[in-house]
């Protein structure tokens, strides 16, 4: 009887069906996740404002921050934290936010006081990153698919390199 040669194929049939379970599980729930993500642009401040934490709020949108199109910006987006949510979708209700809703069924919030260059500019640079994304929110499920199965070779080798020391000679 080779328990070598066993243990191995049990590895290979687990791995194989830990891959396909994780996999199967991924596709069925990765696009929910990200569809129920919302995004937010993160604005850049103009430099010749003085002191961010001393802004006056009442001033128009680009008095204190910077275009993004007419600057051609690196732009990035930040999570909305799910409790905030709500009122943001109440600001759009207002119309002192605009919700830009996309075919993978995430959302991007802008500031109403973006102009139409500029939001057409961050809606499509958020689509352009959309892979990005994706590729962070799967992370961690090829992650779970690959480490476990690791773990579990390891563990069979030790297994077996213990049960080889109490092989007789």
């Amino acid at each position: 009887m080779n328990v070598r040669r066993g243990l191995w194929r049990a590895w290979i049939f687990v791995t194989v069906l830990w891959v396909i379970g994780s996999a199967t599980l991924a596709f069925l729930v990765l696009p929910g996740s990200v569809a129920s993500r919302k995004y937010q642009y993160v604005y850049a401040m103009r430099s010749d404002v003085p002191d961010p934490n001393k802004v006056d709020w009442n001033k128009s949108l680009y008095e204190i921050m910077r275009s993004p199109s007419k600057d051609k910006l690196a732009v990035t987006f930040d999570l909305i934290p799910y409790q905030y949510v709500s009122s943001r979708d109440e600001d759009v209700s207002k119309g002192t936010e605009v919700r830009v809703d996309f075919p993978d069924g995430s959302k991007l919030y802008l500031n109403d006081g973006l102009n139409k260059d500029d939001q057409r500019y961050l809606s499509a640079a958020y689509w352009d990153q959309r892979w990005v994304r994706w590729g962070q929110e799967g992370l961690p499920w090829l992650a779970g698919a690959i480490v476990p199965p690791i773990i579990l070779l390891l563990l069979g080798r030790f297994l077996y390199w213990v049960l080889r020391g109490f092989a007789r000679d």
